[in-house]
């Protein structure tokens, strides 16, 4: 498993348990974060701590199942810096027996000082928000 691959198999189990320790030992002190709306930067700090905290409550109102890394396509920039563009998989049941299914297209830039990856940036290239709300899953 290359340290991409790892870094992301770390993500994909952050992202179904929402352990702050984990999901903030995945990113850089200082990020940025992009979708259609605009960038946005942000501190590993106790402020994201506790969005992990409130994702994990919001996410369980709305039936959350699973996310899945369905695939990753890793660009090395240099030796510091490598471009994932990856493909995930979101699954909620907020009505049992009505599943839904989110593909979301996320690229992120990862810098790695030798101790692994970490998230500098990602670029959310759906308006995930939206999406599930035209889907019927948010209000």
């Amino acid at each position: 498993m290359t340290a991409v691959e790892d870094f992301f198999a770390r993500y994909e189990e952050g992202a179904n348990t929402f352990d702050p320790d984990l999901m903030c030992s995945l990113y850089t002190d200082a990020f940025m974060a992009g979708d259609p709306n605009g960038v946005s930067c942000g501190r590993n700090d106790q402020a994201l701590r506790e969005a992990f905290v409130q994702r994990k409550a919001f996410f369980a109102q709305l039936g959350f199942r699973q996310a899945k890394v369905l695939g990753i396509d890793a660009t090395t920039l240099d030796a510091h810096y490598t471009m994932a563009k990856v493909h995930w998989l979101m699954v909620f049941e907020k009505q049992a027996g009505h599943r839904q299914e989110f593909r979301f297209f996320i690229t992120y830039v990862l810098y790695d000082d030798g101790s692994g990856p970490k998230a500098a940036f990602w670029i959310s290239h759906e308006d995930e928000q939206r999406v599930m709300r035209e889907a019927g899953l948010i209000p």
